[in-house]
């Protein structure tokens, strides 16, 4: 056992020595932007493959003149891979090869160190004040990475939805806030949170001042799109309770038709806040527990 503990804090060691010259290596330009950016390629990679706990070393140089200070840290290491990442964003080529492994970094190390996440969190997520606009919309790399958030590749989405609810410290109503149901739906739904959920007890507090132009649009803010929409007109206003019946019934013929030809799947939320599938049946009888017994002729039209 000692051996092994020996063999340990050798091989700990080893790593966090490699760390640091890696911290050197990305720190460092060599000739020409295009040698020192697959320079800083290949640093981003191998860090990547080290222990997290050994990430420390990208914080460990002392503040001197000059250092970007956070919480007394020196976070010039973390500043310069949050601006490769965002570089390699805004290229948009071959965003899955490019851009996740410098993501997933910054996740990484978000996720197991404090100052990094709210030295993160503050350069990604500052104080919420535009509400007017969907979150997804915008140059500012909140909005870049919630664009992310609904990309076609499944793990590109996913790493930018992840790297976003870390920085939320995994909050649900704090990653709503920010990006919006809509966009959070994919990730929250992977993981059974779509009932919500409470921040995890690995995260130490921090402070989440609202600002007061948030604070003061906060109850007419959609929770779906995120912003502050108009009032929309109640589509049912005057009608008889039949004719509501009637078209709720030929939306559910709609849904039903649909589904069979499968086009789309209704769903639901499980018991374990994941989404499982709505059967026919199961949307007729909701259908019916709501409005009542529909019109046969109307049930089991196939018409439109």
């Amino acid at each position: 056992m000692g051996l092994a503990f020996c063999l340990a804090q050798e091989e700990a060691a080893t790593y966090r020595h490699l760390g640091a010259i890696l911290r050197h290596c990305i720190m460092s330009t060599s000739e020409g932007q295009e040698r020192t950016e697959e320079m800083h390629s290949h640093t981003v990679n191998l860090l990547g493959n080290l222990p997290l706990p050994c990430l420390d070393v990208l914080l460990m140089p002392k503040v001197q003149q000059g250092s970007i200070e956070y919480m007394g840290v020196n976070m010039d290491a973390v500043k310069v891979l949050l601006e490769f990442m965002e570089k390699r964003l805004d290229r948009g080529n071959k965003v899955k090869e490019t851009l996740l492994p410098s993501l997933n970094l910054l996740t990484e190390s978000a996720r197991i160190h404090r100052e990094t996440r709210k030295f993160l969190r503050m350069k990604v997520l500052p104080p919420l004040r535009d509400v007017k606009n969907r979150p997804e919309v915008g140059n500012a790399l909140r909005n870049k990475l919630v664009r992310l958030m609904t990309h076609i590749d499944t793990d590109v989405k996913h790493c930018a939805a992840e790297f976003l609810f870390v920085l939320c410290k995994e909050s649900v109503s704090r990653f709503i806030k920010y990006t919006g149901y809509g966009n959070a739906a994919g990730l929250l739904a992977a993981r059974g949170l779509l009932r919500g959920g409470r921040d995890p007890g690995h995260y130490s507090e921090d402070e989440d001042s609202d600002t007061e132009e948030y604070r003061e649009a906060k109850p007419h803010i959609n929770p779906v799109t995120g912003r502050v929409e108009g009032e929309q007109p109640n589509p049912m206003e005057g009608m008889t309770e039949e004719q509501k019946e009637l078209e709720a019934m030929k939306l559910v013929n709609m849904f039903d038709k649909l589904s069979r030809q499968q086009v789309i799947q209704p769903m639901k939320i499980g018991a374990d806040g994941k989404m499982t599938s709505l059967e026919p049946q199961e949307l007729q009888f909701l259908a019916h527990q709501q409005f009542g017994e529909p019109n046969n002729s109307e049930s089991d039209s196939d018409t439109n």
